[in-house]
């Protein structure tokens, strides 16, 4: 108010005399605090007059009173400020004018967490996050999280300000951790990194796990890609969160191998996303349900011999057996335990022979097929089979 409106609204009431409450007000804390300040008229008429602050972090209402005995509130913000400040109001009525002086000492704030814990400092707020992480991620973009930052003269409000503003308040945390060198940034290593499947026959899908390890507590994320063998190979999850991690910092990413889509030899590789990739190497191999083979590499027109099977499912296999005429066994169909001696004759016969000598011919090329089906898949093996004359 300007000096001449200020004299004609003192001169429109009677002179009384102007009192407060208290001319010195002393505070100690950090944040914003509240108060409340006593104007009275000491002697006749009525008191008018304004209050108006110092210093730019005092605020007061009303600022313009009327009325014997008014109580003024007035607040202190002190979000920003540190050590000890020392200001004042002036108070201005028809009864006199008085100063009111105002002493702060201003305190680094004590965090008072939603469980009743008190944070001392960054070293309190690390174990906090690591002992009650969604707690902290809550705390972490607070008002007075951030008065407690500027009351401890926190230098790099800017960059704890950037970190805030992340949509991702686990990775904001945990950035902002990181930077004051409270906690390591975690990573995601592969604790597998490489496997074999022997895959049989009969079997419609093989399933199996990945293990991933974090190296520290905190936020990770890594992206898995199949980057070879992704027709046949199916992981569980494309990506892998913090999450996703135990207490002891492993993770289980499960995954399916198709063999009807592969090509019986086969290595899939996963490719975990970081800020190193590791790769890891899946391999399966069919195995063949049995192996078989003849006793001999020839044979005569009239001759014995023995097909030798060798069982590999680990259970009971039955096969057939198909040949021309002139190989004899004892039956088409066998059930094989672990091995197998399957005794057969051999009888080409007068006719064929000669046949054989008129063309000057003095063996002739055959083959023995042997089968194993299961639940309307089969296995099989053509053994070649030569005969020779005597």
């Amino acid at each position: 108010m300007r000096m001449s409106s200020r004299t004609a609204f003192l001169e429109q009431y009677p002179p009384p005399k102007l009192t407060v409450s208290t001319e010195k007000v002393h505070h100690k804390g950090a944040g914003v605090i509240y108060g409340t300040l006593e104007i009275e008229n000491a002697t006749e008429g009525e008191l008018a007059g304004t209050i108006s602050s110092m210093a730019d972090f005092i605020t007061f209402s009303p600022t313009q009173f009327l009325g014997n005995k008014v109580q003024i509130e007035y607040t202190l913000d002190l979000v920003g400020l540190s050590g000890e400040v020392t200001t004042g109001a002036v108070i201005t009525t028809n009864g006199g004018q008085k100063t009111v002086d105002f002493h702060i000492t201003v305190n680094p704030p004590d965090v008072l967490t939603k469980d009743d814990l008190i944070l001392a400092d960054l070293d309190d707020f690390a174990t906090y996050a690591k002992t009650q992480p969604i707690a902290a991620r809550q705390l972490f973009t607070r008002h007075d999280f951030m008065a407690w930052l500027l009351g401890m003269n926190y230098p790099n409000m800017s960059i704890y300000e950037a970190f805030a503003a992340d949509p991702n308040k686990e990775r904001a945390v945990d950035n902002f951790l990181v930077f004051n060198g409270k906690k390591y940034k975690a990573k995601i290593i592969p604790e597998t990194v490489d496997l074999s499947h022997s895959i049989g026959m009969w079997e419609d899908t093989v399933t199996g796990s990945i293990t991933l390890r974090r190296t520290t507590w905190g936020y990770a994320e890594a992206n898995l890609q199949v980057i070879a063998g992704e027709q046949w190979f199916k992981l569980s999850k494309n990506k892998v969160v913090s999450g996703d991690f135990d207490a002891e910092n492993g993770a289980e990413v499960h995954y399916i191998i198709l063999p009807a889509e592969s090509e019986g030899r086969d290595t899939a590789i996963v490719l975990v996303e970081g800020d190193k990739d590791h790769k890891i190497h899946i391999h399966a191999t069919s195995a063949k349900p049995f192996d078989a083979r003849l006793d001999k590499e020839s044979f005569f027109f009239e001759d014995k011999g023995k097909l030798i099977i060798t069982n590999n499912t680990g259970q009971d296999l039955m096969i057939d057996i198909a040949c021309e005429p002139f190989v004899k066994f004892d039956a088409r169909r066998y059930f094989i335990g672990k091995t197998a001696e399957i005794d057969f004759d051999i009888k080409y016969g007068s006719i064929k022979a000669a046949s054989l000598a008129f063309k000057r011919q003095m063996y002739a090329e055959s083959h023995i097929h042997v089968v194993a089906i299961d639940s309307g898949k089969s296995y099989g093996r053509r053994l070649p089979l030569t005969l020779w004359g005597g």
